[in-house]
């Protein structure tokens, strides 16, 4: 797939004429005659011709909004839809748009080696390198035809129409600026996602400080890392009828290099405004096709755009402890208002359907998760969720996991989180995991802050809840009620030791298996974290943490053998007082070390390991292993979780924001819940 060429900055004075508004008095006037020619001269145009160029170049939608909506609505249904120019469609029965004076002091340039109009016909042709330009928008074409009666214009040849940084080309435009109709035939576009908005991602309650560890097993601390950020496209026949876009076989990629590696294609897809933030993509047949062999067909055919992150149509999952093993999910949207949206993802629970008696035949094998969002003009947001590992409704206290939020920036920065869980399943180290009955509170966070030139960062929590969990405190151990009030603070600050050179960001070296080229580099980091913790029986439990490690990348992921390695080591020492009487967020271990590398084995594959250990017990208490085939625009990758039972198959494409739904498992880390 070929992006657009940069278009020439410069052209020849000797081979085009200018017409301009001109100083001069001079102007063409009706005459009898059949036409009326203008060739190389410094003439003004007449002003039904400028001001229905001016009207015409006006209306034309952006190619940069053209290009957005094709693709982040097609690609990346994410928060914030960027719409076209909002032209109210006409009636049928409205008559042309009305002939006006062009505003004092705007220049329209009309420059190509021919130009003619016809008085009586009311037809403006340029033909021959034609270049118009007026405000921020510039047509190129070999030939362009304006009927200023009928408000079309038809340029054909080598179409190529700017407005600021953004191009799209074609082969014949046809638009009539009047009803707001037309099309673009052999249609291509590119945009750069530099400036896109990015989805806003459900924020930690309790995470306080940046990840410093940037490679590991689980992926990236920065999933900003390593993007293409820049998408291309080609339609058959692009038509433009309002604010409804559709394309005629669409091929979109993220790959700058021809031919791509990956590709999303569809036969056809419309694109329908239902709301001031909310459009409708309808598609048909499509499909991701990789390395121009191999496809996958995409489960769904109508995607809601808005303000709201989107889980990934489909997704292949293992749950050992809640579905028995193999899942397969996949998400529908239900309702989608401005400013709320409701998403039904039913599940096939594989593994316990083969193992169970009743084959197919049950409710237990089927489960559901259902997602309910918000995102208000105040910038609060409201987030819930319920999940059933099964249908059997007998079983209903042990089937369903919900959790609700609701967030409120307060005091300028801060922000307030109002939340309740039912059954939240904790995974606290050592003490495995542990099921929280009932906990309702909120929490108020601060800004992350950095402390003067000194690079330290610096954030704080407090939070105020009630907890139903099985306390140990009281023999025997039973299910008990308290209120816990917590405080948490931070300091974090990485070190920067070594940096390596990237390999050229050509297809063969730096962007062979990645999306950007990787500079070696090895870094450290230190963190000191105090939390501390009441309860109304009187209990406290107050510890400190403090963490140092060394995390770094060698090679350049260029070559195919061992030619990329990442690690991670962390060791963290805690030093505490006092007991919580919960079991699901006391401190279990006091000594802990992290340690992760992933490792290119041969070409585009790399293996990932990392592991988790007390040092006061010895015991390995979480790992994960990854198995992944890296590409430039795609990666494949699988990863299992055996201590937790939890794992997953997976399609990442670079740049795109279809995203994953949470496993149901809350972590602990240093002795504070990490819930999504």
């Amino acid at each position: 797939m070929d992006f657009l060429p940069p278009p020439s900055s410069q052209l020849s004075p000797s081979n085009y004429a200018e017409v301009r508004q001109a100083r001069s008095n001079q102007t063409l006037t009706s005459q009898p005659t059949l036409n009326s020619r203008v060739s190389r001269l410094s003439v003004e145009l007449p002003i039904e011709v400028k001001a229905q160029l001016q009207l015409f170049l006006e209306a034309l939608p952006d190619p940069d909004k053209i290009a957005r909506q094709l693709i982040e609505s097609k690609l990346i249904a994410q928060a914030g839809p960027i719409k076209p120019n909002s032209l109210p469609k006409p009636k049928p029965r409205d008559k042309p748009r009305p002939i006006l004076p062009p505003p004092t002091g705007e220049v329209l340039n009309v420059v190509s080696d021919r130009q003619e109009y016809d008085i009586n016909t009311q037809v403006f042709v340029a033909e021959g390198n034609v270049f118009i330009k007026y405000r921020k928008s510039e047509l190129k074409a070999d030939r362009v035809q304006l009927n200023t009666k009928t408000q079309e214009v038809i340029a054909e040849g080598n179409v190529f129409f700017t407005r600021g940084d953004q191009k799209i080309r074609g082969s014949k435009l046809t638009y009539n600026y009047s009803n707001v109709k037309g099309d673009l035939l052999n249609a291509s576009g590119a945009v750069d996602l530099g400036t896109l908005n990015s989805s806003e991602v459900s924020r930690s309650p309790t995470q306080t400080a940046p990840n410093s560890i940037t490679i590991s097993a689980i992926g990236s601390g920065n999933s900003s890392d390593g993007q293409v950020r820049r998408l291309g496209f080609i339609a058959d026949r692009l038509i433009l009828d309002g604010d409804t876009w559709t394309a005629e076989n669409l091929r979109v990629t993220n790959d700058p290099f021809t031919p791509p590696e990956l590709e999303l294609t569809t036969s056809k897809a419309t694109l329908t405004p239902i709301s001031p933030t909310q459009n409708r993509l309808d598609l048909e047949s499509p499909r991701i096709v990789f390395d121009q062999g191999f496809s996958l067909p995409i489960p769904v055919n109508s995607i809601i755009l808005d303000r709201f992150q989107r889980f990934a149509p489909a997704l292949v999952g293992f749950d050992k402890r809640d579905r028995d093993g193999v899942f397969y999910q996949q998400s529908f949207d239900v309702v989608t208002q401005p400013n709320l949206s409701f998403q039904l993802s039913p599940q096939l629970l594989l593994q316990r359907a083969f193992s169970s008696q009743s084959g197919f035949s049950g409710f237990d094998i089927l489960g559901v998760v259902a997602t309910l969002n918000g995102a208000f003009d105040d910038g609060s947001s409201l987030s819930a969720r319920a999940s059933f590992s099964g249908l059997n409704f007998s079983k209903i206290d042990s089937l369903l996991r919900a959790n609700a939020s609701y967030q409120l920036p307060v005091f300028g920065n801060h922000t307030l989180l109002s939340q309740y869980a039912f059954r939240d399943r904790v995974y606290n180290g050592s003490l495995g995991f542990q099921d929280v009955n009932n906990i309702l509170g909120s929490t108020l966070f601060s800004p992350n802050y950095v402390l003067g030139d000194s690079q330290i960062s610096f954030g704080y929590q407090v939070s105020a809840q009630l907890v139903g969990a099985v306390r140990d405190d009281i023999q025997p151990s039973t299910v008990g009620t308290l209120v816990r009030l917590q405080s948490a603070a931070v300091l974090s600050r990485s070190f920067p030791l070594l940096r390596g050179e990237p390999a050229p960001a050509t297809k063969e070296a730096g962007l062979r298996f990645s999306p950007t080229p990787i500079v070696p580099k090895l870094d450290a980091f230190l963190s000191a974290q105090g939390v501390n913790s009441f309860y109304s029986n009187g209990a406290n439990q107050a510890v400190l943490y403090g963490t140092v490690g060394l995390s770094g990348e060698v090679g350049n992921f260029v070559k195919d053998f061992l030619d990329y390695t990442g690690f991670t080591v962390s060791y963290t020492q805690a030093f505490s007082s006092g007991k919580s009487p919960f079991l699901f967020d006391r401190v279990a271990d006091n000594r802990s070390l992290t340690a992760g590398i992933v490792q290119q084995i041969y070409g585009p594959l790399r293996l990932g390991i990392q592991q988790s250990w007390s040092l006061d017990t010895g015991n390995l208490y979480d790992s994960v292993y990854s198995l992944e085939y890296a590409r430039r625009t795609y990666s494949v990758l699988v990863r299992y979780n055996p201590n937790q039972g939890l794992g997953e198959f997976l399609i990442r494409i670079s740049d795109f924001n279809w995203t994953r739904p949470p496993s149901n498992v809350t972590n602990v880390q240093n002795g504070i819940e990490q819930r999504n």
